[in-house]
């Protein structure tokens, strides 16, 4: 959007806009994501040698209340490797992204719908090519941990990505995003 020959609207290079993509974290979130589902594929195929297997559980949060039922130490540590394996994806993957515009809600939605097709990706590849069965709670908790850590680090660190580059800009050019007076005040 133009206002004259070679002026910048204030609008341009808010939200939405493709030349706002900070290119060096989005490669920096492509080798870290690669790194990191490598890394869960690893440790997802390697053979576990069990005395016996619970069932496949389609009901949400049954293992979870069975786990929290039984107390012991082995029970919270599958609880909390539930949460824990794939919750770099709450950071990686709008790392992976590189927009420093993008609005709060649709980045966490974005991240969350993305971490429960990889993660029933996962369950169902597992169940597939190893002994593991299907646990719809391996799921459910792996979606949990993604949205917990997307909402402890991403909004706190894009704003700081964007101070730093409003700082980096020193005032020597247009800013990229307006203020609220200037959107209020913007002329069609």
């Amino acid at each position: 959007m133009r206002t004259g020959i070679g002026q910048r609207s204030p609008m341009e290079g808010a939200l939405g806009d493709p030349s706002t993509v900070h290119r060096n974290a989005r490669r920096l979130g492509l080798l870290l994501l690669a790194v990191h589902l490598a890394l869960v594929l690893w440790s997802a195929f390697r053979p576990v040698s069990s005395a016996w297997m619970a069932d496949t559980n389609l009901t949400p949060f049954a293992t979870v209340r069975s786990e929290v039922s039984a107390g012991t130490a082995h029970a919270y540590l599958e609880l909390l490797r539930g949460l824990l394996l794939l919750a770099p994806l709450g950071l990686l993957l709008p790392l992976a992204g590189g927009r420093l515009y993008a609005s709060t809600l649709s980045s966490f939605l974005r991240t969350v719908f993305a971490a429960v097709l990889i993660a029933t990706g996962l369950e169902l590849l597992m169940s597939t090519l190893t002994s593991h069965l299907l646990d719809v709670d391996d799921v459910l908790l792996a979606a949990v941990g993604v949205a917990l850590t997307h909402l402890a680090f991403v909004p706190a660190a894009r704003a700081a990505l964007r101070r730093r580059e409003r700082n980096h800009e020193g005032g020597n050019g247009p800013r990229a995003t307006p203020s609220a007076f200037e959107i209020a005040h913007l002329t069609p």
